[in-house]
């Protein structure tokens, strides 16, 4: 008897066990549906997350570079600007309508009656020939060109490093 009261037990909650079988296969199979889903979300809040930062970076790149850029014209119209001023001076040496010249101590004339040219404070004055006063402005020029490349690596080098 008590085998056949727990068989007949069983056949009476039989419908109640399927039923919670059900129901717990269900609560599982939900749980793992959520699961994925909340890996899925995770997975495109991170690719989303990843596409704003690559956006504010690419934009940050941008500006950079406009500013590099706005960098590189100032400089290169100094570098035209300073051109133009040198190829003047080297005409006008040549032309004779300017002259280089140096301080002398003791000025050397040509003649008894010849006079050193002096300025005002009374200092004597001693002109350059041509050509060494070109080979001079093209020491000057040399000096001058990398002083604007240092200046302008100067200011590429505080652009960036901002």
């Amino acid at each position: 008897m008590p085998m056949t009261a727990i068989l007949s037990f069983i056949n009476g909650i039989r419908g109640y066990l399927i039923l919670a079988l059900v129901a717990v296969s269900a609560g599982l199979l939900y749980g793992w549906s959520e699961y994925r889903q909340g890996y899925r979300d995770h997975e495109t809040f991170a690719k989303l997350q990843t596409a704003i930062l690559n956006e504010a970076a690419r934009q940050k790149e941008q500006a950079l570079q406009a500013q590099v850029n706005d960098l590189d014209t100032k400089h290169y119209q100094e570098y035209q600007n300073a051109q133009k001023t040198i190829a003047q001076l080297r005409t006008d040496v040549a032309d004779g309508k300017r002259r280089l010249s140096i301080r002398v101590k003791q000025p050397i004339c040509a003649s008894k009656d010849a006079e050193a040219s002096r300025l005002d404070n009374g200092t004597a004055r001693a002109d350059i020939d041509g050509q060494d006063a070109q080979d001079l402005i093209g020491i000057v020029i040399e000096g001058d060109q990398a002083i604007l490349q240092l200046n302008a690596l100067q200011d590429w080098a505080e652009l960036i490093a901002k």
